[in-house]
């Protein structure tokens, strides 16, 4: 069982911040087959799928969703499945993107997750910039203020998530984690942003201590597990997400 970690060389690319993460990642790559045209179509309308080709960002935002649609079939042989992501995001509308997020990722996952059997999935947002895709998505949105919406946003960015101290953002994570619990899902999936690092460039508090804490309590939820593991272009802050998943998975 244990963890797996599902990334693609291909998703590198000098036109995402998000790609220098990897710069020093040495994990074994996990291949994927499935061809996410009909995946993507099913969320996306073609005219909008066509004007992401046309752009510099489509092929990293292509293969980073082959990884995410690959970590729900690594779900059933795994307890936990890490996917960091580049060029996907839940910001991606319909018909737009928003914030380098080309393709909803976590839509998409959703859908694939319940054409999988997964009826019963619980979704953890706690990047620090706040999405719509509890609008879109057939799952069970917890954030820190709340369920479904945080309810302390300005201009998308989650304003407990900057002003928290980490000692009160902490107690809220674990009431919120317990709440997850509660329910029972058969699949959590945890949109984690990198960038609520005091390190990155989003203005967060929490250190890597507060995040390892954070890991620690996540995975304390019975079941299966998928973190989405976005934004942020730290690598000595990636290397701290991973080595911390890796030691207490």
């Amino acid at each position: 069982m244990g963890i797996a970690i599902i990334y693609n060389k291909d998703m590198a690319s000098e036109w995402l911040g998000a790609s220098k993460r990897f710069s020093g990642f040495r994990e074994r790559h996990i291949s994927s087959e499935i061809t996410p045209d009909d995946y993507i179509l099913r969320f996306h309308t073609p005219e909008y799928f066509e004007r992401v080709k046309n752009t510099p960002f489509f092929r990293p935002a292509y293969e980073s969703i082959k990884c995410v649609l690959k970590s729900a079939d690594e779900v059933e042989e795994h307890e936990v499945v890490i996917v960091p992501t580049v060029g996907t995001g839940h910001h991606a509308e319909r018909d737009r993107w928003r914030g380098y997020s080309f393709f909803n990722d976590l839509a998409i996952l959703i859908e694939r997750l319940k054409e999988k059997g997964f009826e019963k999935i619980a979704v953890l947002e706690t990047d620090t910039h706040h999405s719509e895709s509890y609008r879109v998505c057939d799952a069970r949105f917890f954030c820190i203020s709340g369920e479904n919406k945080c309810k302390d946003v300005v201009d998308m960015k989650c304003r407990i998530s900057r002003s928290s101290e980490p000692e009160k953002y902490l107690s809220r994570f674990k009431e919120v984690v317990e709440g997850i619990a509660k329910a029972n899902p058969d699949v959590v999936v945890w949109y984690l942003g990198q960038d609520l690092h005091v390190r990155e460039y989003s203005e967060g508090n929490l250190d890597g201590e507060a995040l390892e804490e954070m890991i620690k309590v996540f995975l304390s939820i019975p079941g299966k597990k998928i973190v989405l593991l976005s934004s942020g272009s730290r690598e000595d802050v990636f290397e701290e997400v991973i080595s911390a998943f890796k030691r207490h998975s």
